[in-house]
């Protein structure tokens, strides 16, 4: 026996024996029972560690967020940073198919009124693990595709996200439509953190929401903004400025009707 003999021979006997068959059936409820009990088994471990490790990892105000009703906090709502964590830890790939055709249909000047957006999560060998659907109307952005393109983008992505691991137990896709709590200003609905942007068109929609809901006249707040920073729109506020209104807005409820109609120096730089 010649030494390559030897080496191969020594090298089949290190190792390790091959892998039982796994059978396969056309529905997991038709294959044996010991291998679907184990299989359910091991995801039910797996999922405990996944929704173990989001408690232990996300950021609350971050990641996500909830607000207080009058049953308590809400489901906290999975916001883009923590999708993003959760698709990195497990390895994943984002991907949006139909990203392509929304292009084309710009190019061709035929743009879409609402953005439709599909996104797929995928392994490392491409296989698809989970999709979602997110859309996003261009009114809603001032006709800015390229914005309504990434909120769609964002909302499909966390939808995906929550398909992928069931975890709609934990979180909920988004709170956009509920009203913030008194003298807070909900998440920021933008793509830019800082507090020099414009806000969006999402934003200057809770405004005119918070607004109604508190009764207070259109009017007498735009005065308000006209004398603190010389603005006659909600459009042009920056995030900065839509944090402190919207704190202002709660403190003028429970005041006196006009209170933000007085002038300046009576009520305050606030």
């Amino acid at each position: 026996m010649n030494n390559l003999t030897v080496i191969e021979s020594e090298e089949a006997d290190s190792l390790p024996p091959p892998s039982p068959l796994v059978p396969t059936a056309a529905s997991p409820l038709d294959l044996p029972p010991a291998h679907f009990a184990a299989g359910l088994s091991r995801r039910q471990e797996n999922r405990k560690a996944l929704i173990a490790w989001i408690r232990n990892a996300l950021v609350d105000g971050v990641d996500y967020g909830s607000i207080p009703t009058k049953r308590g906090p809400s489901k906290p709502s999975l916001w883009k940073p923590g999708a993003e964590k959760i698709t990195g830890m497990l390895g994943l790939t984002v991907a949006f198919p139909s990203l392509k055709e929304t292009e084309q249909a710009l190019l061709n000047g035929t743009p879409p009124e609402t953005i439709l957006m599909r996104c797929e999560l995928k392994d490392a060998s491409g296989r698809i693990l989970a999709d979602g659907a997110g859309a996003r109307s261009v009114k809603q952005d001032y006709g800015d595709y390229n914005k309504a393109i990434k909120m769609a983008e964002k909302s499909a992505h966390i939808d995906a996200v929550l398909r992928l691991a069931g975890l709609s137990e934990v979180f909920t896709q988004d709170l956009e439509d509920l009203p913030a709590p008194p003298g807070e200003a909900p998440q920021p609905d933008d793509l830019d953190p800082s507090p020099q942007r414009r806000i969006s068109a999402l934003e200057v929609q809770r405004l005119h929401k918070r607004i109604a809901q508190l009764q207070l006249p259109s009017l007498r707040v735009m005065n308000w903004m006209r004398r603190k920073w010389n603005l006659d729109q909600y459009a042009d506020l920056t995030a900065e400025q839509f944090s402190q209104l919207w704190k202002n807005l709660d403190t003028w409820a429970q005041t006196q009707p006009n209170a933000a109609d007085q002038p300046q120096h009576a009520q305050g730089r606030s």
